[in-house]
């Protein structure tokens, strides 16, 4: 009788347990995310092979390392079989990290790199048309990309033409054909394509394997020589890849390239709106104002319309008058400062400044040598002082007050006369010479 899927899978989970169970096993990170459970579901794999992993809540939150694509670990765990699947599956409990990856050390050597050629730099990145009137989009000509993209502009910017170029956005090669795309449109017209303001390069979300292509020198030195602003828009929030360092701006997601580069028709409108009512609204105050001022020219009656004139030209004249007389103290003020200007250049002036300058030039002299002077007599008293000290510490002093120095053989001096044997050489020292004796 034939068995189940379910019990042969779980005669395989059983065996795998008993016969692997607890293991320790190094590699790269591949393809990494988290799911809404709080769960991380990972493959960590090797030149020829990959095998999947999970990081449970519980144990991720505890983990002190942050798992990313191309790090290499070393992760302890159980293998089992995950039985809703049929798939060999390691479940880790413990995570060490071994270093990068081949992938990510390929990704850092090539973006420092490019930093130090100044792809990277603020300086040469372009600013994006306030008002665009059209795009052209470098992508799948399939999938959900283009589709969010196109709807996101008919909401925000209907008035904007874009023009789609399809290109391959995955697998070996495909930076070539993104370069073309780009090498194209920086001349349009010997391509016969249309004029755009900017350039969108966009792809969905993957592992680094997918997004790899994004990282080739090719692409980086095409988005740096188009001649017209690039936006990359590669992958989800958390990816970067180095097309996202050398474009003039770097976009989230591809929707969010089309929101940061595309003014809101939304709300363009509710501001026209908000400015029509405004205009609107003083218009109408300035024309009631003038249909009352006329309303109350015609009650006056005047004979003479002039007349109305008469208190603006006076207040014109007491303005007048006010400008001058601030113009004349001006005037004085400046020829008062100028006197003074000239007394304080004039020879007799610049000769008495000289004079007191040359009298505290001497009497700063005369403080200088005098400290000189007081400052090396008691130098000189100082060093007399100590010639005499040394002088009366002198062993030839003592020797010529009769003293003499006496050494045993050994050279040392003698001190006592328990340390000398009869019969013991000597070696006297006396003021004039030394001599040798004999203890008896």
């Amino acid at each position: 009788m034939a068995q189940s899927v379910t019990e042969l899978l779980a005669r395989l989970k059983w065996a795998v347990e008993a016969e692997v169970g607890e293991q320790c096993v190094g590699g790269e990170i591949g393809s990494c995310k988290m799911a809404g459970s709080g769960h991380v579901y990972f493959t960590l794999k090797d030149a020829t092979a990959q095998l999947q992993c999970v990081l449970y809540r519980y144990q991720a939150a505890a983990a002190k390392v942050r798992l990313r694509e191309g790090m290499q670990v070393e992760l302890t765990g159980k293998a089992t079989v995950w039985e809703g699947r049929g798939s060999l599956q390691f479940i880790v409990s413990r995570i060490k990290e071994a270093g990068t990856g081949s992938l990510q050390q390929q990704f850092e050597a090539l973006k420092r790199k490019l930093e130090a050629e100044g792809l990277f730099s603020p300086a040469r990145k372009r600013p994006l048309p306030t008002f665009p009137q059209s795009v052209g989009l470098i992508t799948s000509a399939t999938g959900a990309v283009i589709q969010d993209m196109r709807h996101r502009l008919e909401q925000r910017a209907p008035w904007m033409q874009a023009y789609l170029l399809p290109v391959q956005v995955q697998g070996k090669g495909a930076e070539h054909g993104i370069a073309r795309a780009l090498t194209r449109w920086s001349k349009p017209e010997a391509h016969n394509l249309p004029r755009v303001d900017y350039i969108i390069i966009a792809r969905g979300g993957g592992s680094m394997e997918d997004l790899w292509c994004f990282n080739e020198e090719t692409l980086a030195r095409a988005i740096a020589a188009c001649s017209v602003p690039v936006i990359s828009a590669v992958g989800h929030e958390t990816d970067f890849t180095i097309a996202d360092f050398v474009a003039d701006l770097r976009a989230p997601t591809p929707t969010a390239a089309i929101e940061l580069s595309t003014p809101d028709a939304a709300a363009i409108s509710t501001h026209l709106d908000q400015t029509h009512r405004l205009l609107h609204r003083r218009l109408s105050t300035a024309l009631q104002a003038a249909r009352l001022r006329l309303r109350l020219a015609e009650q006056s009656k005047l004979r003479a319309p002039l007349q109305a004139l008469a208190p603006f030209a006076q207040h014109l004249d007491e303005r007048e008058e006010d400008l001058r007389t601030t113009a004349h103290r001006r005037l004085e003020t400046l020829r008062h400062t100028l006197h003074l200007y000239s007394a304080s250049l004039s020879p007799r002036a610049l000769l008495a400044d000289i004079a007191a300058a040359h009298q505290q030039l001497a009497a700063q002299e005369k403080l200088i040598h005098t400290a000189a002077t007081a400052a090396l007599a008691r130098h000189s008293a100082t060093i007399r002082e100590k010639e005499a000290a040394i002088t009366a510490a002198s062993p030839q002093n003592a020797l010529d007050r009769g003293f003499a120095l006496v050494r045993r053989p050994d050279g040392l001096l003698a001190r006592r006369a328990a340390d000398l044997p009869p019969g013991t050489q000597l070696h006297i020292r006396l003021a004039d010479g030394e001599i040798g004796a004999q203890v008896l």
